[in-house]
């Protein structure tokens, strides 16, 4: 099964909605309007208007909002997740990252790499 599985199913209801009429997945023009500029994309102050749609959507924001945003757990564990799966050059495609920094900054050790070197039940949530 693939790591991006979950996603599935949130896609292909927004593919029934919008069907092809749409690359964006945040399809609001005036978002990226504000931001591409002549000279690239700049000045979007992201970080404002995602704490404006957490608030509106009734949910609490968290630390490092962008690290943060895949998964409860981050973009490291995602990171590591994948790895598991799919080449590094792959993973770091898909992340927008070199794989320097991801081995200096998102590639962790997990309790199940421990488990399974000590030969214990796996961790991992999926059991």
């Amino acid at each position: 099964m693939s790591c991006y599985a979950e996603l599935r199913p949130i896609l292909d209801e927004a593919f029934e909605i919008f069907g092809d009429k749409s690359e964006y997945v945040v399809a609001a023009p005036q978002y990226r309007a504000a931001a591409n500029t002549a000279m690239g994309w700049k000045n979007s102050n992201l970080r404002t208007e995602m704490t404006r749609l957490l608030r509106r959507a009734g949910v609490s924001g968290w630390p490092r909002l962008f690290h943060t945003v895949t998964l409860p757990e981050g973009r490291a564990s995602r990171q590591t997740e994948l790895q598991r799966e799919f080449p590094l050059h792959v993973v770091c495609s898909w992340l927008g990252n070199s794989p320097r920094i991801a081995q200096q900054s998102y590639l962790l050790v997990t309790e199940d790499d421990f488990a399974r070197a000590a030969g214990t039940k796996k961790v991992l949530a999926e059991e």
